[in-house]
């Protein structure tokens, strides 16, 4: 399959390098207004460069990932599914639900593919957690709680990640949208939701600091989510998902799963850690940048496979729509109060 990169930024490079380890993947073409940084990519990685996305589209190309600011992704990937091709879009999916059903009917209108970026789907932790519940080890799923956070600070890699103009809100739709969408992957559908932000740190108009979330599924099973922008201790993430039998806590960093089970409700508890040292290792070597890339690679996988028909576990275009959907149910029934 025949890749096009829109956006060649620092997560368009880890795309790129992505594909270079995919079998029976290739990186035909990328665009980006910069053009040193669109000759760099094009070159290093053998492929066509160009500054005019649009015309990366006339070329002979199977799908499209759009690796670019939330405001751009619209125009990008209906352009891109009008074109035949299909699309990886980079999360969030959008910065609004109506940006976001644009693009899904665009998707379902042309019949192609649209897959959403949560490569988090893929870390090893996640997908063995997944295994596990599905497995029924820790019995019936009883409730979820899970947490995104950062500092700030060196963490706001460009201006725009704290402008509403561009995100469409704040740590709820930046670093918590993993979260949410990871949440509602143990989860199931979401048919409830309640919660509230706060921007007491940083101030930023319209971008809250930390949200918080209750959610109810179709069977009234309920989640708990935290986003931040205020986890002084560093970047990380976990999801704990809690059964009628036993429970497991996914984290990274570092790459994490334990795992407590007892034969039945209630009896002596067992426990197993998972500590996935190969992430361990090539991170203290390699740095976080070669976790992502693996889950890339993984991504691309799936993204093909699902392409061509295929039941997978990567993310669709729904449920990039939902996560940002579930964002703006919060902003909207959060208006109103204190900086908002």
């Amino acid at each position: 399959m025949r890749f096009g990169l829109i956006g060649c930024g620092d997560i368009g490079q880890l795309r790129a390098q992505a594909l270079a380890e995919s079998p029976g993947l290739s990186l035909f073409a990328v665009s980006d207004v910069d053009e040193a940084r669109a000759r760099t990519l094009g070159e290093q990685h053998k492929a066509m460069w160009l500054t005019d996305w649009r015309k990366l589209l006339d070329e002979p190309l199977d799908a499209v990932i759009v690796s670019t600011p939330p405001p751009l992704h619209e125009a990008m990937c209906v352009a891109a599914l009008q074109s035949g091709k299909h699309v990886l879009c980079e999360k969030p999916l959008a910065r609004s639900p109506e940006e976001g059903r644009r693009i899904v009917e665009a998707a379902q209108a042309a019949g192609r593919h649209l897959g959403t970026g949560f490569n988090y789907r893929f870390y090893p932790a996640i997908a063995e957690a997944r295994r596990i519940l599905d497995s029924g080890q820790i019995g019936e799923l009883a409730y979820v709680r899970s947490y995104a956070g950062h500092p700030g600070g060196s963490e706001f890699t460009h201006p725009w990640v704290h402008d509403v103009k561009v995100m469409g809100g704040g740590a709820l739709l930046d670093n918590g949208i993993h979260v949410l969408d990871l949440t509602r992957y143990f989860l199931g559908e979401v048919a409830e939701v309640k919660g509230f932000r706060t921007n007491g740190v940083w101030g930023f108009e319209g971008c809250e600091d930390n949200a918080f979330l209750l959610l109810r599924n179709h069977d009234g099973r309920i989640a708990q989510v935290q986003a931040s922008w205020t986890e002084w201790r560093g970047y990380r993430f976990w999801v704990e998902v809690f059964g009628t039998r036993g429970c497991l806590r996914a984290s990274y960093p570092p790459m994490l799963l334990r795992v407590t089970w007892s034969e039945i409700t209630g009896g002596p508890a067992q426990s197993k850690l998972h500590l996935f040292p190969a992430f361990q290792v090539k991170e203290r070597l390699k740095s976080y940048r070669w976790t992502v890339i693996q889950s890339f690679v993984a991504e691309f996988d799936a993204f093909v496979r699902a392409a061509r028909g295929e039941k997978t576990q990567g993310a669709t275009g729904l449920d990039g729509l939902r996560a940002v959907e579930i964002a703006h149910e919060v902003y909207r029934s959060s208006a109103g109060s204190t900086g908002f």
